[in-house]
């Protein structure tokens, strides 16, 4: 705080004994006192006043400046206290109670609300660990009632049925997949194992973990030069390389549709060296003024609302994840063409810990 700033909102403790000199001169003039004496009571007056202002100037300007400092430079507002230590006078001790009321009962909303994120984001993970038992138990039993069918015309509709009713199940499975991702993305730094990888082995993982929604899709999947290495979390990127062939399969239109994985070096040598990982599909794709908000969460756009069974999950966790980890993601489409994700990652893989 600034002393002028000060003055400024003092002026009543100024103005007010100006105005007692004044009136005292004034007095004492009338009284028959001398010009002299006149003055050096007027001066007296204003300089005590003018001393008691510049006095209380010194009581104060340690606690505003350190106020003034934190709430320009503190990370985090409710520490504001901890930061501040209580004045000596009055006023500034009932300012310093009700900010360190206010701060306490903040800091026990957010502790409380943080509690309840963590209980949920557990329950979460604890239920879609217990669903997958059910699911993988269903799954079997359909790999076994698909071994028991018989080579008929009949036994070739109930094929066809039970073939249908597993890809149910793989969309179900996805779906809870999906969940324990969200809840962990919150949480994503204490699950999070940077190594380095090849291309090939992440697309490769990401393609047979998805072969059968490919295959139901009738797509194509087809990797050009991936032969470069990257830091990553494998989980993590598998993960998110399959919402990208999930959401291609989704979206793919008929005979000849493909999914191509290609890879490239950008920017060599520069601060900004990164290796570009491009899924692109032949897909319906997204028209110019869906495209910004691809990445917003619940966002469906026109293609979301033709049947598609779209959720608006995939592409949000995508970028979602993608942030946290310090990798670019971007999007590129043209209606009825192709639709391109591309993810950066940067070479120096110091850049993940910063």
């Amino acid at each position: 705080m600034k002393l002028s700033q000060f003055i400024t909102s003092s002026w009543p403790h100024l103005a007010l004994p100006c105005l007692g000199a004044i009136l005292c001169a004034f007095i004492a003039l009338v009284g028959g006192a001398s010009a002299g004496v006149t003055v050096i009571l007027c001066v007296i007056i204003v300089g005590a006043a003018v001393a008691g202002v510049l006095l209380d100037y010194q009581r104060k300007r340690s606690f505003y400046a350190d106020l003034a400092a934190c709430i320009d430079d503190i990370e985090h507002p409710l520490w504001i206290t901890e930061m501040v230590d209580g004045p000596d006078y009055l006023e500034g001790r009932l300012a310093y109670d009700a900010l360190r009321t206010v701060s306490k009962a903040a800091n026990d909303d957010v502790s409380e609300y943080r509690r309840q994120a963590q209980d949920y984001r557990e329950y979460v993970e604890t239920w879609v660990h217990e669903a997958k038992s059910p699911l993988a138990a269903a799954h079997l039993m359909l790999e076994n009632l698909m071994e028991a069918v018989p080579a008929d015309e009949t036994g070739e509709r109930l094929l066809g049925k039970t073939e249908a009713l597993g890809e149910e199940l793989d969309r179900v499975e996805g779906y809870i997949e999906q969940a324990l991702f969200f809840a962990r993305s919150e949480s994503l730094d204490r699950d999070y194992l940077i190594r380095a990888y090849g291309l090939q082995k992440l697309v490769g993982d990401a393609v047979r973990a998805n072969a059968r929604v490919l295959m139901g899709a009738h797509v194509s999947p087809f990797r050009v030069g991936l032969d470069h290495t990257v830091f990553t979390d494998e989980k993590w990127m598998t993960f998110i390389l399959g919402q990208l062939i999930q959401n291609s399969a989704k979206y793919a239109q008929g005979e000849g549709a493909e999914i191509v994985f290609t890879s490239r070096l950008i920017d060599e040598g520069r601060s900004s060296e990164r290796i570009e990982l491009e899924v692109r599909d032949n897909g319906c794709g997204v028209s110019e003024s869906d495209l910004p908000r691809v990445f917003d969460r619940g966002f469906t756009g026109d293609n979301g609302r033709t049947g598609k069974r779209a959720t608006g999950i995939g592409l949000y966790l995508v970028k979602r994840l993608c942030d946290k980890m310090g990798l670019t993601v971007r999007a590129d489409s043209r209606a009825g063409e192709f639709f391109a994700v591309t993810i950066g990652f940067p070479t120096n893989k110091m850049h993940y810990f910063e």
